[in-house]
């Protein structure tokens, strides 16, 4: 009697073991993956609805005949498509086509404009070509994408431009949530764009499932009002930490963090991972770039947890791995937490 009592029991927990797989204990979110990869440069894109704007991007591509999952990278304030290069070949080696995009009314390039860096910065920050025009550079780089699918040499048939994920960081997450459907504040721009005031134009693209914002802001100067987030349309995904303060405005960490209640519920599929000591500069690698970052004693303990987070998201959504979404909470991230990193949370909407 006591093994029929327990039969359906067991049961239950096979089949959910089946339903439900459990990730390796061998298997390394934040390592590289299995596949090599190879970087294409194209430097002179331009988008011809935009008066010949030019789009920069360094396609990495995974060895293999895919279809993959796409992935768009939008870099911060002052950087160029190899801010995230570290990045880029992590999610490359695990089974994506990855499009990092330099927005180049706010890069490299015009943040040392005339030796002045800071108000280079402030200007980047209002200025309409870029607040209003990141979105765009993704839209444009998707456009790309879709010609290179149909013919390239080299990307023909290997992107699967049925999943399309966003990845960005600082200014590159103001453009992942906008991407997502976050409608931008037009109050700060110089110079003014009618009406001057409120929210600005709908820039969501339907073509992407799913976003990652590094160091999303919350809502105030130069980026969104309270109710910029309540159009969200997909699942977003924000990543910070308790020392990621918010450097427009010169505003808390936690505020980062506490925005997340303003936006719109997905079931569960948003997400928001906050991270112990994480400084701002820590989101972003560009190891293997040859580019020179800003230094950081925190970085190296803080990546892993970017990077295992960031592929547990996409894996989950995009490749619908279960094994991968489960693995998405405290208790999954937990082995990846390097000194000083004490601690990280996750929380859900």
């Amino acid at each position: 009697m006591h093994i029929c009592r327990g039969a359906p029991y067991i049961l239950f927990f096979l089949m959910l073991i089946w339903v439900v797989p459990v990730r390796s204990l061998a298997y390394d979110a934040a390592a590289n993956g299995p596949l090599a990869t190879v970087e294409l440069d194209f430097p002179d894109l331009r988008d011809a609805a935009r008066e010949g704007r030019r789009v920069p991007i360094k396609v990495h591509v995974p060895q293999g005949d895919g279809p993959y999952p796409v992935i768009i990278i939008s870099h911060g304030a002052g950087g160029n498509r190899d801010t995230h290069f570290a990045q880029a070949r992590h999610l490359a080696s695990h089974g994506y086509v990855v499009l990092a995009v330099e927005h180049t009314a706010s890069n490299t390039a015009r943040l040392k404009r005339g030796f002045r860096k800071a108000k280079n910065l402030r200007e980047m920050a209002r200025d309409p070509k870029a607040i209003l025009g990141r979105p765009k550079d993704v839209g444009f780089a998707i456009d790309r994408a879709e010609a290179w699918q149909a013919s390239h040499p080299r990307l023909g048939g290997r992107l699967d431009l049925g999943r399309i994920g966003v990845l960005g960081h600082s200014y590159g997450a103001y453009t992942s949530l906008t991407v997502a459907g976050a409608r931008p504040a037009l109050d700060w721009l110089e110079p003014a764009v009618p009406p001057g005031r409120g929210l600005g134009p709908d820039l969501h693209d339907p073509r992407v499932r799913c976003a990652v914002a590094l160091s999303p802001q919350g809502p105030g100067e130069p980026f969104f009002h309270e109710d910029s987030y309540a159009s969200l349309r997909i699942p977003v995904m924000g990543i910070s930490g308790t020392r990621d303060r918010e450097l427009a405005g010169n505003r808390p960490a936690k505020q980062r963090l506490e925005a997340f209640r303003l936006w719109p519920t997905q079931r569960g599929r948003n997400r928001f991972v906050w991270i112990d000591g994480a400084r701002h500069v820590d989101f972003g690698d560009a190891t293997g770039s040859g580019q020179r970052m800003l230094p950081s004693r925190t970085r190296k303990a803080v990546q892993p947890v970017v990077r295992a987070a960031t592929l547990l998201y996409f894996d989950g959504l995009l490749k619908e791995d279960l094994a991968a979404w489960a693995q998405l909470s405290a208790a999954g991230l937990q082995p990846y937490l390097r000194d000083p990193v004490k601690w990280v949370k996750v929380f859900r909407r």
